[in-house]
């Protein structure tokens, strides 16, 4: 009776070791591998930092003066921004604007994941990017701010 197992068992071993055998050869012979899913739909930005606040109060006192502005609340303090960019040189184009009207600013870099603000954002910055004059940088950067939201 033990016979009659034995042989079945074998031929089992076997054939499980050919189909085994079969596919890694065709797994390590595969060479176009395809990303089933993106961990993140992300863009890396730059902004313009005009200041940071402790209270809501301190930081509408402080921006009274300021045509347009962004703010997020990080670690109970308030960041102002006054400019986005996903491209350093423009982002650069902005310090200088801004530093011509007296503004002290910083670079800071943080992520954006608003698919359709990053659409916009795109189209913005290669405007943004063909002009020099102060009115035309002023506009577009005003309307990179009107469209900003992060979700």
């Amino acid at each position: 009776m033990k016979k009659t197992y034995l042989i079945p068992a074998i031929i089992s071993i076997i054939i499980g070791f050919m189909v085994g055998k079969a596919m890694c050869d065709e797994y390590h012979t595969t060479s176009e591998t395809k990303t089933v899913f993106q961990a993140t739909n992300s863009l890396t930005v730059y902004y313009l930092q005009y200041g940071v606040y402790s209270s809501k109060e301190n930081m509408e006192k402080s921006v009274l003066q300021l045509p347009y502005y962004i703010y997020q609340i990080e670690d109970n303090q308030y960041h102002v921004y006054i400019g986005v960019s996903s491209k350093e040189e423009n982002l650069k184009k902005l310090q200088d604007y801004f530093h011509s009207l007296g503004y002290n600013t910083y670079k800071k870099e943080g992520m954006i994941r608003n698919q359709k603000y990053i659409e916009t954002l795109n189209v913005l910055d290669e405007m943004l990017s063909k002009v020099s004059d102060s009115k035309n940088i002023d506009e577009i950067n005003q309307k990179i701010l009107e469209n900003y939201k992060e979700v």
